[in-house]
Parts: structure tokens; sequence; C-alpha cells
């Protein structure tokens, strides 16, 4: 096991003088007419192609090289997001304001790299992040103008096969806000985590890598952003199980409860049976006494219990707490591919999602719960 801790970054900007100034102006569109993705959104440096092409060819390294999160850089993490979330909201308010070549230093400073990122598919403009440093901690990418309040998350990719596109299909189908992937392989640490659970996956048991088990990565801190400051929030993560056409999907809330009806994970496991060509395949884990087949029912998954229940320690103790804001899904490979010809695809999911979580908001009451029409490719500029 090692430990990242961070080099320190000046955020002292150069005085932009006052001929370059009268140029930015000139090359920026009138305040009247600057969209959020217009303005000052393009200080991050660009990239472009098919969105589920890119997400598909991440990598997932499993050479030992995973890194935990020091407690300094947690903390750089967290300010890091603070400060990208104002910018975004800012230039939201006004495409000419918000600082990103503040965003880009801070994220410097907490071993990341941010870039705009365009979406030759959909023509949407996406914001990218990527650890910059050898430990393999998780990419994420944020839609600016999401339509649902709804994070995805993907921790064991390629582990469980094609969890990464399916979770990219769903993110653009949806409009979701967010979509966090595992870097480094969950096998990939020798070392054990300290967080509660077993599994017959990696050798039996869970590693610091694995970061579902384990609390000390950036995909948990993430995920701790969004729970603590947003509380509407919801979040689904998804699995992948070996299953059989008696079992594809075991769905859970990440509590201990036996038997819920009010569970969020019974009222998602009703809607996929709508979608689905054998409903009694689809299990929840809250929907009666006992376990289904496969006995996955998340209850030391980390996230789900730091949602679940904040007072609780999330690495090593389970809850009864419901906060039916955390959907985990395990499922059969025919419900992550993108073939429906045997009657099971990731557009089940999706559209159980968004029959389960209708709402899409977020934006000033928007009834378009649409990506949105394609955006301008706009070039780049560069911080002064």
């Amino acid at each position: 096991m090692k430990t990242f801790m961070p080099p320190r970054v000046s955020l002292v900007r150069p005085v932009l003088h006052w001929a370059t100034l009268a140029l930015v102006i000139a090359a920026s569109p009138s305040r009247a007419q600057t969209l959020w993705h217009a303005g000052n959104f393009r200080y991050l440096p660009s990239t472009s192609g098919s969105f589920v092409t890119f997400v598909e060819g991440l990598s997932h390294p499993n050479a030992g090289g995973y890194g935990k999160v020091s407690s300094t850089r947690a903390a750089e993490l967290n300010t890091f997001l603070d400060v990208l979330f104002t910018a975004i909201d800012d230039s939201l308010a006004d495409g000419n304001t918000g600082d990103w070549c503040g965003v880009r230093a801070r994220a410097a400073e907490a071993g990341y790299e941010v870039q705009r990122f365009h979406d030759t598919t959909t023509g949407r403009w996406f914001i990218y992040g990527r650890d910059t440093t050898a430990f393999g901690q998780a990419y994420f990418f944020i839609n600016p103008f999401a339509k649902r309040n709804i994070v995805i998350e993907v921790p064991h990719e390629p582990h469980d096969s094609n969890t990464a596109s399916q979770g990219a299909r769903i993110f653009t189908a949806l409009a979701a806000r967010a979509l966090i992937i595992n870097k480094e392989h969950r096998c990939s640490d020798p070392d054990a985590t300290s967080c509660s659970g077993s599994t017959d996956a990696c050798g039996g048991y869970f590693r610091e890598s694995d970061v579902a088990h384990h609390d000390q990565n950036t995909l948990h801190l993430l995920h701790k952003w969004f729970t603590v400051q947003d509380p509407v929030t919801k979040f689904v993560q998804l699995h992948g199980m070996s299953g059989s056409s008696s079992d594809m999907a075991e769905i859970a809330d990440a509590t201990t409860n036996d038997s819920d009806s009010a569970s969020v994970s019974v009222r998602f496991a009703s809607n996929l049976d709508k979608y689905v060509p054998s409903p009694s395949a689809i299990d929840s884990c809250q929907e009666y006494v006992g376990d289904p087949p496969s006995n996955l029912c998340a209850t030391t998954n980390v996230q789900g219990r730091y949602t679940n229940d904040r007072a609780i320690n999330a690495c090593t103790t389970s809850t009864s707490l419901a906060s039916n804001r955390f959907l985990h899904i395990e499922q059969h490979a025919s419900l992550r591919d993108n073939d429906p010809g045997d009657g099971y695809y990731w557009g089940d999911v999706r559209d159980a999602l968004r029959d389960t979580w209708p709402s899409c908001n977020m934006n000033n009451g928007t009834t378009d719960c649409t990506l949105g029409s394609a955006q301008t490719q706009y070039s780049d500029w560069t911080c002064p």
C-alpha cells in the first residue's frame, strides 16, 4: 500500500494586462448572449470524441500500483470540489463568470486534471476529471446542465465487465448529474481493506483498491461530497454478477433490512419487472424475508452505508436506516450489454431508473428531460 501526498500548487494569478483583457473581451460573445459553455468555461482545456467509446477506452491497471488517498489529499480534493461546483453555478448564471483557471489550480493541488469533454454523439459538453498520479484514483464526469439529480457510480470495471459503458449510456440517456468510475482494478492492491465484509472475488478478501469496500479513495470522497452538499441527490451503483436465467438482477438499498415494502430497491425492482421478459428473475433484497439466490445485498458497501446513515462508521458498521437515496444493482451480463436480442439490455435499467426517480427539475423546473440540443465546439482559451 502506498499513500499519495500531493504537491502544493500556488494559486497566485498574475494580473491580466489591459491589452490582453481587451483581446479576451473582443474574442468573447456579448454578455447578453454568452451561454454557460461559451464563456469562461473555455479556460478548461478540451478534448472530444464519442463519450461511450471514450469511457470504454479508459485504463484500469491491475499491477499493484494503487495508493490510497492521504488525509492531506482528501482535504485538497474537497476544496477542489467546492471551487469546481462554485464555478459551475457561476457560469450557469452568466457564461462570462466562473473561475475556471482557479479550478484547474485546485485540481492540480488535489492530484487531478480537469478538461472540457465534447461528446461528438450528443454534441454536449461535460467536465472530465482524471487522476494525474500513478495511484489509480477514480475518473469522473460531470454534466453542468444536468436534468436529473442522479450520480451513477461504477466501482468494479473491468472485473464487472460493461458496467462502465452501461454507466456512460445511462448518464447521457437520463441527463444525469455525474458519472464516477474506478480507475485501478478492484483486485490490484495486495493489501486488505480495514473495512468489514467478505467476498469470493480477488482471492477471497476485499482489497484497498476495491473502492466500494474501502473509504480512502476519490470515488468515496466524491460520493460523500454529493451526499452532504445536496441532500436530495440520488445514487445508483452498477455491479455485475454471474447470475442465471432465473437470477438476472438483485437490487439492494444497502441496509440490513430483510423486508421493507417502502424501500427504493423494491420500487426499482418492480419497475424493472415491466421491461424484462422474466420478472421472476428480478429480486429485491428488501422484498421478502430471506436473501435472493446470489445473496448480493450490499450491506457492506461503504457508499451505501454512508448515505443511509452518516452517524455510523461506514467502513465497519452496517445499518438498518434507509435513506432511499442509494440503489445497488447486481446484474447478469445480459442487462449490462447493448444487445436487446435476448430481451435484456442496459436500456431496461435506464427505463426502470426513469420510473423510479422521474424528477428532472435540476435547472429551473424545466420539463425537458433530455440532454438538450447540440452545443458549439468552442476553442480553448489560455489562462493568464
